[in-house]
């Protein structure tokens, strides 16, 4: 699997939007039962879960479902933990629970920046995520300065505070030349300690031969990103400067499935909120050769 890029499927001036070629927020808007899509979107989406289920491996609409339910035990995390300022980057298409629609129901003061550089997620995110501590950007998270520079982003989150940064199934949409462990960097350096850093990537731990075939085809139908699976030591090397918090970097079914009611108000439940953290391993401590497409994790930046 090369981790270089040929020539990009970007939209261009004669398809602003990008209605040629499948995109990679349209089709997981589609593997979540969503309406913002396209033919071509759901023929490649479709030509993917065909693909792997041959394999006996389960189809996106799985992943997909279970990275939203992850998405929300994350968000309610960090609440738990007191942030209330989420950078939630490479945010996609509004789908379920959105970040702001979590925090809100337990910190309505709580302040979210949505930021994203497909043109359509942007105006979606616009006008259906819009409201008060709120802000929807179009913005390119591979130049980060295009998000910490923003005045409205600097007029809405205060950066002596801590923040919870969200990279939530995006970095491994970017090439390895485009160093997407820079771009964490980046963001860790803007923010203070006890901060948080919040991730899910994909992984060909699992899957090898289906995580070479999806980026076989992401390659063959011209998706406007890659689908570029790493290795555990990749993963874990984006937590550089921050602690993992319990259970460490796992499969998303594994990470803190306690939370199974994510909206609830901290509290709510038995048992201590605060804080567990341990350093992570470059190794699991027993195989996974379960269902999982990813690594996921938290982390407290040192």
């Amino acid at each position: 699997m090369s981790a270089e890029s040929p020539a990009t499927s970007e939209p261009g001036s004669d398809d602003p939007i990008g209605v040629r070629y499948p995109n990679t927020a349209r089709i997981w808007n589609y593997q979540l039962g969503g309406k913002d899509n396209f033919a071509v979107d759901r023929e490649a989406s479709d030509a993917a879960n065909a693909m792997v289920m041959g394999l006996g491996v389960p189809a996106g609409a799985d992943t997909a479902v279970e990275s939203r339910h992850l998405l929300q035990r994350m968000v309610d995390y960090m609440l738990g933990q007191g942030v209330r300022q989420f950078l939630d980057l490479g945010s996609g298409l509004p789908n379920m629970a959105n970040t702001h629609q979590i925090a809100h129901r337990v910190a309505p003061e709580a302040r979210i920046v949505y930021a994203d550089v497909d043109p359509m997620v942007s105006t979606h995110a616009a006008a259906l995520m819009a409201g008060s501590n709120v802000v929807t950007l179009r913005a390119d998270l591979r130049e980060p300065e295009q998000v910490l520079e923003d005045a409205r982003v600097r007029d809405l989150l205060d950066f002596g505070q801590p923040v919870g940064i969200m990279f939530m199934c995006v970095l491994h949409c970017l090439w390895d030349k485009e160093d997407p462990w820079g771009v964490v960097r980046q963001f860790r350096d803007a923010v203070p300690s006890g901060s948080y850093l919040a991730l899910s990537h994909m992984t060909d731990e699992a899957h090898p031969e289906a995580a070479k075939g999806l980026f076989q085809i992401s390659q063959d139908l011209h998706w406007n990103t890659p689908l570029i699976s790493r290795s555990r030591a990749d993963i874990a090397r984006f937590f550089d400067g921050f602690t993992l918090v319990e259970p460490g970097l796992v499969a998303p079914a594994q990470w803190r499935p306690e939370l199974d009611n994510p909206l609830r108000h901290p509290g709510d439940h038995d048992g201590d909120d605060a804080t567990v953290i341990r350093l992570f391993v470059t190794e699991p401590t027993e195989p996974d050769r379960g269902v999982a497409w990813h690594y996921c994790g938290i982390g407290i930046k040192d």
